[in-house]
C-alpha cells in the first residue's frame, strides 16, 4: 500500500490521504466467503503526484524479499503517477514467478460509484488464477510495460505497446533520479534548458509521429554533446512513415525509441543509468 486516491477520504470536499479502512477492508466486507488471506505492507503512504525517487527505493526494498510462500503482490497506488510505477516495477519484476499486479482507484473508497474495490477484485483474480508477469488494473487489464498516463478528461488510461526488451540490472539496484525528460511542444526553446553534472541521459518525448522541432532538437543535442550525454527521441512507431525531420535526427546521433511509451523508456533510461 503506498497511498494516493484509494488510501484517502474525503473531508470538506478536499480528498486527504488518510483513509481509516484500506483497501483490503473493503474487500473483505463483500467478499467474506472468500478463504484470501493478506499481509499488508506500508512503505509510504503519499499522493502520488508528491512521489519521489526514495519511494521507489523504498518499493524496490519490499519487491526485493522472498515471495516464494506467496500466491502474487498487490500494489495500491495513486493514479497520476501509475503508469511511471507500473512501468518501473514491469522491469524489476519482469522474472518474478508470481504475478504483480498494480491498481488504484478513482474515486475515494467511501464512495461506492468508484472503481477501486472493483479494480482490487480484479486484481485478486488475477493472483487467483495464477496469471504470472506484471499488470496494471484500472478497469480494464493493462500489461504493465506498456499502459499510459491517464487522460484528464475521463479518467481513463491507454494502452500503448513495448517492443523493447528490459534491460539488465543487479538485484540490489538503487535507482537514481538521473534522466531529464523533455517533452516536444510548438515553438520550444530548450536553450533555457540547464544540463548539469548529475543527468546521465536526455528524454525527449516526441510528437506522436516521432518527430519534433528539427532546430529545438539541434540545440538540445550540441547541449547534450558538450557534456557527452546521450539523447534519446520517443514517439515513433515501427509501422508509420519515417519523417525527413525524425531521419535526420538519428542521422545525427540521437538515439530513437520506437514503440515504446514514455513511461517505459523513462524507466528503462533509469536503470541502464543507477
Amino acid at each position: 500500500m503506498t497511498g494516493g486516491t484509494i488510501a484517502s477520504e474525503i473531508r470538506d470536499n478536499i480528498i486527504y490521504n488518510c483513509g481509516e479502512k484500506d483497501i483490503v477492508d473493503y474487500w473483505q466486507e463483500s467478499n467474506s466467503n472468500e478463504e484470501i488471506t493478506f499481509e499488508k505492507i506500508k512503505p509510504y503512504s503519499i499522493l502520488s503526484e508528491n512521489i519521489e525517487i526514495e519511494n521507489w527505493n523504498m518499493l524496490l526494498d519490499e519487491l526485493r524479499k522472498d515471495y516464494d510462500d506467496y500466491n502474487g503482490i498487490i500494489i495500491t497506488h495513486g493514479s497520476d503517477t501509475l503508469s511511471y510505477t507500473s512501468a518501473m516495477v514491469s522491469i524489476f519484476c519482469k522474472d518474478f514467478s508470481v504475478p504483480v499486479v498494480l491498481t488504484g482507484s478513482n474515486k475515494v473508497l467511501s464512495d461506492n460509484t468508484g472503481n477501486g474495490v472493483p479494480n482490487f477484485h480484479k486484481a485478486v483474480g488475477i493472483i487467483t488464477r495464477g496469471k504470472t508477469g506484471v499488470w496494471t488494473v484500472f478497469d480494464e487489464v493493462y500489461s504493465s510495460d506498456s499502459i499510459q498516463e491517464a487522460n484528464c478528461f475521463n479518467d481513463r488510461f491507454e494502452a500503448g505497446r513495448c517492443f523493447l526488451k528490459a534491460p539488465s540490472f543487479d538485484k540490489n539496484i538503487v535507482l537514481k533520479n538521473n534522466v531529464l525528460m523533455i517533452k516536444a511542444f510548438p515553438f520550444a526553446d530548450y536553450s533555457i534548458i540547464n544540463i548539469d553534472h548529475t543527468i546521465k541521459a536526455v528524454l525527449l518525448i516526441g510528437y506522436h509521429s516521432g518527430t519534433a522541432n528539427e532546430r529545438a532538437v539541434d540545440i538540445l543535442l550540441n547541449k547534450c554533446r558538450k557534456r557527452n550525454i546521450p539523447l534519446y527521441l520517443q514517439g515513433q512507431a515501427r509501422e508509420a512513415g519515417v519523417y525527413s525531420s525524425a531521419h535526420d535526427m538519428v542521422n545525427s546521433g540521437i538515439k530513437i525509441f520506437s514503440d515504446v511509451t514514455p513511461e517505459y523508456a523513462y524507466a528503462y533510461l533509469m536503470f541502464i543509468n543507477s
